[in-house]
């Protein structure tokens, strides 16, 4: 990764209604040092995250200005700052349209990886911490946690530019404050361009179909290795590539899965972001309510865990160890003689 250009600038709102103040930087910031760190942790937070959407800018948002700064800035004809600041005065007019509370360092960066041009956007918070001081005194200190991101944003510019696809903007957003979350969505201009559940569904099933075709004895060890793929990509934020899974599924036959995919798939794909919710109720089954916390593995549904729909009971046939030593230490010894456990 090489950093070309960064700057932190700040945006705040101390009360609620008030007027919103900015703190501007004239320059921008050193590329290397603390600053090349911190942005480092913040793309693996972004990366990490499961609450990111994958899209393009809205063309039917009349007044979004970003890609026009954008094109201005890659064609050569504005300066990385300038573009800067016009970025926090278009995030301080959505951000007037609420009355929240708020303060925050907008943190612009731009790099270049693997031939790509990338911008990143990350809205940078602040908590607040005690520590003990040089004089054994009790202070307050302020420090950045990279690894809560609520709001950011990372555009492709190449893939933007050059092939104009659906998916070349990606953002993040909080789930805990909607005002703030539209706000920053409509600074971006964003629109979704990827159904993620939708798509990750449709691959879902497509592989239960596939195992079909198979030898039973290699189901197991074929799921196992397409879902960990899945999984890992996913906590890198990178695509499912079809052919990847194929090529490491059978080396005698490296294409054979990632055409059965293109084959049953109802619009082709030869990639997909995959939407980690849907990942986890494939990989196991789990719910919970006040009383009781349930999860098993999907391997064991059907064949250890019976569930009969008609009377919405779930039958357990092997439990954990652990488990039932607990209940064996609980049990009456009447229970035991009546059969009531076993």
């Amino acid at each position: 990764m090489t950093l070309k250009h960064c700057i932190i600038h700040k945006i705040e709102r101390k009360a609620p209604g008030n007027e919103i103040t900015t703190e501007i930087k004239p320059q921008e910031n050193n590329s290397s040092g603390p600053i090349y760190s911190l942005i480092e942790q913040l793309k693996q937070s972004y990366q990490r995250s499961s609450q990111k959407q994958y899209g393009h800018f809205d063309q039917t948002i009349s007044d979004n200005p970003m890609p026009q700064w954008l094109k201005e800035h890659q064609q050569g004809k504005s300066t990385f700052s300038s573009i800067s600041l016009r970025i926090v005065e278009h995030f301080q007019e959505k951000l007037s349209a609420t009355d929240e509370v708020f303060s925050f360092h907008l943190l612009i960066a731009f790099e270049t990886v693997l031939d790509q041009d990338l911008l990143n956007i990350f809205w940078v918070s602040h908590i607040d911490a005690n520590h003990i001081n040089s004089d054994l005194e009790v202070a307050s200190s302020r420090f950045i946690d990279a690894t809560k991101l609520q709001y950011a944003a990372k555009i492709y510019l190449h893939e933007w530019l050059e092939e104009n696809t659906l998916k070349y903007l990606s953002m993040l957003t909080s789930r805990g404050n909607k005002n703030l979350s539209d706000a920053f969505s409509a600074a971006i201009g964003f629109s979704a361009g990827l159904n993620l559940a939708e798509d990750t569904g449709e691959f879902l099933g497509i592989l239960d179909e596939y195992t079909k075709s198979i030898p039973e004895e290699k189901v197991s060890e074929h799921k196992g290795k397409i879902l960990d793929y899945c999984i890992e990509q996913d906590k890198q934020g990178n695509p499912v590539v079809f052919e990847e899974i194929s090529s490491q599924l059978d080396e005698s036959e490296p294409e054979k899965f990632s055409t059965f995919v293109s084959n049953n798939q109802q619009s082709p794909k030869t990639e997909i972001y995959t939407d980690r919710s849907s990942l986890k109720r494939y990989v196991r089954y789990f719910g919970r309510d006040n009383t009781m916390s349930i999860s098993f593995s999907s391997e064991m549904f059907g064949e250890d865990i019976l569930y009969d729909p008609q009377s919405g009971t779930l039958t357990i046939k092997k439990i954990p160890k652990s488990l039932k030593q607990q209940l064996q230490s609980t049990i009456k010894p009447s229970d035991t003689d009546n059969g009531s456990f076993g």
